[in-house]
């Protein structure tokens, strides 16, 4: 009986054995016909890095990394892939988020690997010959041309929904960006009454902590994006706690009721009494409340890019949105940032992509903040709060006037003032002009050229009045990123130098007049439309209303 059973102990593991041997670990095998290859990703400081990757060969077919898509699914919602391109002017175009390590399986043959890392790396094309052989590695080196963080700038996303924290500090080391702001909402859109819908995020927040996926490099904290569909969609990052009930209004926004109640000036106040950052989401889009909420003093920044371009409405949004009526409507939405800039108002540009699918890339729009000392989540968030930015959805931009940054202010007496102003770009996308604005108008140009489109303006001018100065570059030319109100020029702004003059400021008649307007249509949505909870909270609504209207007025006398 022993003997028997030793026999078939050694059996099975002959058996064992040479199934072994005959498997040859499968799973660790490529597929049919293909090498394996691994992809090596370095820095130019040497450290493995990750990258947004796209692998074709000579006819332009895409061969997706292991565990990556393989074709364009702009249903998917998950990490690690990006679509660009619309599928109608523009062919949907798939690309892998990639880090150093990954694998991917391909048969014999020339390929062109394609990596992008953000804004300051140049483009890397790297053409390969792959073997049928095993063990063959593919090294990217991807390094910066132009170092901003060396100059203290850090780029970061205000504004995103992503499913997975995970997925974000993934996304964002491939994307080059250092902070991100994961927002909650609520949604009410296709519910079925007023109250219905769902949270997002809610489950991600963590007050002033950071997220775990957070590291030395990477800050991710989660915010809030409180919305109501005609009245304003407001960003608080930094917060200690959620301001309820997040959403108000209709059924787009599904607000407990429909009411069209609090109002923002009642969540902004919330949120700075914590001394969260309050930022306009997705500017101008919708845009019923602004004038109220800015005289008041409750808005730190605008997110001038995210949507469409700075130089025209977009005609969805603006159905989406009901943005008719007010002249302030018909103006192009940049045009109407520097009027509420000419009425006194210091607003910092800010920027963030509103991700939450496979486009647009994570930091399409992004903020660069120039940090007094070290990176954190805090001082990037002082550093908007302080006006220390430019926005980019490629341009990188040096500005000073009298050696001063944006965000700081130069203060001159009576008489006209003679000013140093510098002014460079350079991209690796190319746009079509550098310009320097004085309230508004353009005073000096320059033309961008070379192998980096670079522009500059060195120069000294006369202001005649204070006010503010802000550089900007950008061209005509729409980045395809797949959804249709994603689609963004290539555009760069800075927040403004702020200029103060005795007796000299900016004019401020012609925009105050817009906001008065705005102010008496928002005045008859109130009275007539909006569904308050009480004949009280009308009432305050109306009392906010008359105080901004005595700020505007005024302003009137200010020519």
């Amino acid at each position: 009986m022993a003997k028997a059973q030793a026999m078939k102990r050694t059996f099975l593991a002959v058996l064992f054995a040479g199934l072994l041997s005959l498997a040859q670990f499968p799973t660790r095998e490529p597929y049919p016909g293909h090498a394996r290859v691994r992809i090596e990703i370095r820095d130019q400081d040497g450290r493995p890095t990750g990258v947004r990757l796209r692998v074709t060969n000579a006819s332009g077919e895409y061969f997706a990394p292991l565990g990556h898509l393989p074709q364009p699914d702009p249903a998917r919602r998950m990490s690690g892939d990006l679509i660009l391109g619309d599928g109608d002017a523009s062919p949907l175009e798939l690309h892998a988020y990639l880090y150093d390590g990954h694998a991917i399986d391909l048969p014999a043959g020339r390929y062109i690997f394609e990596a992008r890392k953000g804004f300051e790396y140049a483009p890397l094309n790297k053409a390969v010959a792959i073997a049928p052989a095993a063990g063959q590695v593919v090294r990217l080196e991807i390094r910066k041309f132009e170092d901003f963080e060396a100059k203290g700038w850090y780029p970061g996303d205000t504004h995103m929904h992503f499913p997975d924290p995970a997925g974000i500090r993934y996304e964002m080391e491939c994307e080059g960006l250092r902070v991100c702001s994961l927002l909650l909402l609520k949604s009410g859109y296709r519910s079925g009454r007023p109250g219905d819908g769902h949270f997002q995020n809610v489950e991600h927040f963590r007050g002033r902590q950071l997220l775990s996926v957070s590291g030395g490099r990477h800050f991710i904290k989660t915010g809030e994006e409180f919305r109501h569909g005609l009245l304003a969609h407001m960003i608080f990052q930094n917060l200690e706690s959620i301001v309820w009930p997040v959403s108000v209004g209709g059924l787009r926004e599904g607000g407990a009721g429909g009411y069209d109640w609090p109002w923002m000036l009642h969540a902004t106040a919330d949120a700075r009494a914590q001394g969260a950052l309050v930022t306009w989401a997705h500017w101008p889009y919708p845009t019923y409340e602004a004038p109220l909420d800015i005289a008041l003093g409750r808005i730190d920044s605008i997110d001038l890019l995210t949507t469409g371009s700075p130089f025209e409405h977009h005609p969805v949004l603006v159905d989406i949105y009901k943005l008719r009526g007010p002249k302030v409507y018909s103006i192009p939405p940049i045009d109407v940032y520097y009027h509420y800039l000419n009425c006194g108002f210091r607003l910092a540009a800010s920027s963030g992509s509103d991700k939450m699918a496979l486009n647009p890339p994570m930091g399409s729009a992004r903020t660069y903040v120039r940090t007094d000392g070290p990176l954190s989540y805090d001082a990037w968030i002082e550093g908007i709060r302080n006006g220390h930015t430019f926005v980019s959805t490629y341009p990188l931009l040096d500005f000073s006037v009298n050696g001063k940054g944006p965000g700081e202010t130069i203060r001159f007496g009576e008489k006209p003032a003679e000013v140093k102003v510098s002014a460079r770009a350079v991209s690796i996308e190319p746009y079509d002009v550098l310009e320097v604005l004085h309230n508004g108008k353009v005073i000096a140009r320059a033309k961008p050229g070379g192998g980096h489109h670079t522009a500059a303006f060195q120069g000294t001018l006369t202001l005649d009045r204070g006010g503010w100065i802000a550089a900007r570059a950008y061209g005509s030319r729409m980045l395809e990123y797949g959804a249709t109100w994603w689609k963004q020029p290539v555009f760069a702004h800075t927040s403004p130098v702020y200029l103060e003059a005795d007796g000299r400021p900016a004019p401020a008649a012609e925009s105050a007049k817009l906001f008065l307007e705005q102010l008496d249509f928002l005045e008859r949505w109130a009275d007539r439309q909006a569904h308050f909870p009480s004949v009280e909270a009308k009432a305050e609504a109306m009392k906010y209303i008359a105080q901004a209207r005595g700020i505007y007025q005024k302003l009137l006398h200010l020519e």
